[in-house]
């Protein structure tokens, strides 16, 4: 199945199709374990909320009209997962006090980790649809944390190739943000540029 727009993404993954499904993970998956571990602190329970809340998206498939449905289910599933996480730890007073502070009745909670987490949300979109070297180059430096001299010897390339792609990627990725909004655009270039820019 090929998949070319949200249409044929919705469509691939209420019919169960592999790899709308994993476009969807790519999408969302670490915007979610960086949501989540903000409210619990710990990256492994982060991770294993996200996961836990797209087996439960897997089970509801087919009661997702669009896209912003299923954004929408994966964000509230999770916090209110962190929720029940931080309950189970309210023996602690400082989690007992977070419990307060993020109910979830305070609809303004999480708004900065939610314009960041669209942030990364759209990178890893962005991500995927870059040529492919720019692809292997951008995902070396930003998911693998490599460096411009390990990236070149393993894919047998010039230095100044490696910075030639990272910087095509950025630019591309920086264009994507500004079409979402201002905000997220600095965000990246107080995020991206000074991870990315200051590796050797």
């Amino acid at each position: 199945m090929d998949i070319n727009n949200d249409i044929d993404l919705l469509e691939g993954f209420r019919n169960g199709n592999e790899i709308a499904i994993r476009k969807l993970y790519v999408l969302y998956y670490r915007p979610l374990c960086y949501f989540n571990q903000k409210l619990v602190h710990y990256s492994q329970e982060a991770e294993d909320i996200s996961t836990e809340t797209f087996l439960k998206l897997l089970q509801k498939k087919d009661d997702f009209d669009n896209l912003s449905d299923i954004k929408s289910f994966l964000f509230t599933a999770s916090r209110n997962a962190c929720y029940d996480f931080l309950r189970k730890e309210k023996r602690h007073h400082k989690s007992h006090q977070k419990i307060i502070a993020l109910s979830p009745f305070e609809e303004s909670f999480g708004e900065q980790e939610m314009i960041t987490a669209k942030v990364l949300q759209t990178i890893y979109a962005e991500m995927e649809n870059l040529p492919n070297q720019c692809q292997q180059v951008f995902k070396s430096i930003f998911i693998e944390g490599k460096s411009t001299a390990d990236i070149a010897a393993e894919m047998e390339i010039s230095p100044q190739t490696v910075l030639n792609q990272k910087t095509k990627a950025l630019q591309k990725i920086r264009l994507a943000l500004h079409h979402e909004n201002m905000f997220s655009a600095v965000l990246l270039m107080n995020t991206l540029s000074l991870m990315l820019y200051k590796q050797s």
